[in-house]
């Protein structure tokens, strides 16, 4: 039986699980094999209806230090909640339950957070695909590498990454967070809505605690191995809640009064507004009338659309695909969605063909 070492600080690892047998034991190794020894790693089985929970208690007999936790299918954002409310460590980490970490990942992040003193140390990532892997995200974005950011720098400035301007990735894996800042947040704000159950949540979450982080460090250590999927290679029935969150997003740049978020979520909006039918026309979920039907609905029923078209009418943006919707030229939003899928499958084309030459590279 596997235990911790009780001299260090207690890093709780929160694990959400739902029906992935194939790499559960992939993800678990690379947890369990940390050289960072004092875990609790709490892992919340979301009602999977493979053998992921045979395994996860096989795991759990493995080493003490895995703490399960079993309950009916909610989704990711309940899943990560409840972890969450099972944790008792002093820093919190998330891990996928199809990614994986290198051995010295926590012992990394552990030696950041508490030699830097901050709240939060964001890692870098490398992803994964297939048998390849390939680049990292430490030169992703505009925050900067090696230094800490206090408040209210850290919110003046970088706030609007949350906003279309990619400071830094906003998932909550490759990271680690003071627990007494999470608990800071949650006084003041929801962090794992109901409303929320599939997309967006890590968004959200990284959105609403960001204001109440003191201070935030990023490194070039290596900490997290993200397998490359999820929206862009299959159909994802739940992409709606993005363009849901889009509503919620501007609500809170209202009530927070940030002016410098409205342009750029403008501009991401739109995106995604276009991407919804990019996925509609490529996995051939609905005919050209089918897609027309969703931007008649889109456009009518989201509260960002007013603002958006008064945004424009101000002159904030003459984007061609934003002019089409202010148009409510129908065919000629088809013909850019259209576009986008050409352009899509060419970037994929690209991004397969980098993980193979960064992969050979790397192993010659």
């Amino acid at each position: 039986m596997i235990t911790g070492d009780n001299n260090q600080p207690l890093v709780s690892v929160l694990v959400p699980l739902y029906n992935q047998e194939r790499y559960l034991g992939t993800c678990l190794r690379s947890i369990c094999n940390q050289s960072y020894r004092n875990l609790e790693i709490v892992v919340v089985n979301d009602g999977s209806t493979d053998k992921s929970g045979v395994l996860l208690e096989k795991w759990a007999k493995r080493d003490s230090r895995i703490k399960v936790v079993n309950k009916p299918n909610e989704g990711l954002v309940k899943a990560r909640r409840d972890g969450y409310r099972n944790a008792t460590g002093e820093f919190i980490a998330f891990v996928d339950s199809d990614d994986a970490m290198p051995k010295r990942a926590i012992e990394d992040l552990v030696r950041n957070i508490t030699e830097k003193n901050v709240d939060l140390v964001i890692g870098s990532v490398t992803r994964k695909l297939g048998i390849f892997t390939w680049g990292n995200s430490k030169s992703y974005g505009c925050f900067p590498t090696g230094e800490v950011v206090n408040q209210p720098e850290l919110y003046d400035k970088y706030f609007v990454g949350f906003f279309g301007q990619g400071c830094f990735l906003v998932s909550m894996w490759g990271r680690l967070f003071r627990k007494t800042a999470i608990d800071r947040a949650l006084q003041h704000t929801e962090l794992f809505p109901n409303n929320i159950r599939f997309m967006g949540e890590d968004l959200n979450f990284n959105m609403r605690i960001f204001p109440y982080l003191k201070s935030m460090y990023r490194t070039d250590d290596l900490v997290y191995y993200y397998r490359y999927g999820g929206a862009v290679d299959h159909f994802n029935p739940h992409y709606p809640e993005l363009l849901k969150l889009a509503d919620d997003r501007l609500q809170l740049l209202d009530e927070l009064k940030y002016e410098n978020g409205y342009a750029p979520l403008f501009g991401e909006y739109v995106n995604m507004f276009y991407f919804r039918a990019q996925q509609l026309i490529d996995f051939k979920q609905a005919n050209k009338n089918g897609v027309i039907a969703y931007f008649k609905q889109e456009l009518d029923e989201r509260k960002i659309i007013p603002r958006l078209m008064a945004f424009m009418a101000d002159g904030g943006t003459s984007d061609h695909a934003a002019l089409l919707m202010q148009e409510r030229d129908y065919e000629g939003m088809y013909n850019e969605a259209c576009k986008r899928v050409r352009q899509l499958h060419s970037t994929w084309q690209c991004n397969v063909k980098a993980a193979v030459l960064w992969t050979l590279e790397h192993l010659s």
